[in-house]
């Protein structure tokens, strides 16, 4: 299956307890100087908590399930794309075997990548796209139909409340990452479809809930609080800042649908009391075990069976595991982030959240 181009966002090389190179950025890890093979893990930033808690340390159990003796780098740019290219030139320096990648700035690599693949060692672009330059393989979600589970999410809201003649807010990811347009591009044909009228649109420097509830506040200076009948927020964290600034202007969130994207457990508890309408799930244990498995493939030189592949503007087509995301809204709370472990019922159900746990069922 061919689809198109996808942002990586960005997981970056952790340089491990071998990278005592004084590499920029957070890092950590298990390599060690003797070590069979090494693969190295790089990350974009730590505003989407998932990447700190779930797909760096993940990553590196799964290697480390599957080859004990292995090293693993794993290492976090904070935002800055030259920091992430700064460390992946490091790991290049120590001779990895393997490189994950999910970048700060999917059109900034292509040199390093060049740079890692002409010395023999695999690139694998992971959840956004590298673009222009050829790739081992990608690793991600099918982000079209994440665009497209948001968008029809909440213009279904918007219809069963009966605001879809009100004005809509978007509020989308950074622009430079790849990954924020292809979401775009499958929320935008939905939102035309629908006739919605969009009277704020905005890119999010770094996805943050600070500058989202910054631009929130400028939303609703210029259309009016009466006059806004849902907002699209491009993930969770963002859509934190983004309720925090309704609520501020004194808001009913019943009847202004959020949107949002990682389902992360701060999202699913605004979901539970209503500050959040929905969350787009994406699965990253399985995300990050599956980077690891290929990646450890590749870098014993074998070929990962790929059932799809993508277009990132280089040329090649690039081998890809694609997969599916899930719409969570509170009626399948616990039949999704809860019954896949994927969220702990202790750390949900916690203080002022415990009554709405029970409400939904959830124990």
């Amino acid at each position: 299956m061919r689809v198109p181009a996808v942002g990586l966002g960005v997981l970056l090389l952790a340089l491990g307890a071998c990278s005592s190179d004084g590499s920029d950025g957070s890092g950590s890890g298990s390599g060690s100087g003797d070590a069979k093979t090494t693969v190295a893990q790089f990350l974009p930033h730590t505003e989407a908590v998932r990447f700190k808690t779930i797909d760096a340390p993940e990553f590196e159990k799964a290697v480390n399930a599957s080859c004990p003796e292995c090293g693993v780098i794993l290492q976090n740019a904070e935002g800055d794309a030259g920091n992430e290219q700064r460390q992946m030139d490091a790991a290049i320096g120590q001779g990895v075997d393997a490189m994950v990648v999910d970048p700060v700035d999917g059109q900034a690599l292509a040199g390093v990548v060049n740079n890692a693949r002409q010395k023999g060692i695999p690139v694998i672009s992971y959840d956004a796209l590298i673009q222009d330059v050829p790739l081992d393989y990608y690793v991600s979600f099918d982000n079209v139909v994440v665009g497209q589970q948001i968008a029809t999410s909440l213009v279904d809201q918007m219809k069963a409340l009966g605001t879809t003649d009100k004005c809509l807010v978007v509020i989308k990811g950074d622009a430079k990452d790849n990954n924020a347009s292809v979401f775009w591009s499958g929320s935008e044909p939905v939102i035309q479809d629908a006739g919605l009228d969009i009277c704020f649109e905005t890119n999010t420097p770094a996805w943050s809930a600070e500058n989202a509830q910054r631009e929130m506040d400028q939303a609703i200076t210029k259309i009016g609080k009466d006059n806004i009948g849902g907002v699209y927020s491009m993930n969770d964290s963002m859509a934190a800042g983004i309720v925090a600034s309704l609520k501020g202007a004194g808001v009913d969130l019943s009847q202004v649908p959020v949107t949002g994207q990682d389902g992360d457990t701060a999202a699913i508890q605004r979901i539970l009391v209503g500050e959040q309408y929905m969350t787009v799930w994406k699965d990253t244990f399985a995300l990050a075990k599956e980077a690891a498995k290929v990646a450890l493939q590749l870098a014993n030189k074998e070929d990962p069976a790929g059932e799809q592949s993508v277009d990132n503007g280089s040329g090649d087509d690039i081998p890809a595991t694609l997969l599916p995301p899930v719409v969570v809204t509170k009626d399948n709370i616990a039949d999704t982030v809860i019954k896949s472990g994927f969220i702990k019922v202790a750390d949900l159900c916690t203080g002022p959240y415990a009554d709405a746990c029970a409400e939904a069922g959830i124990q």
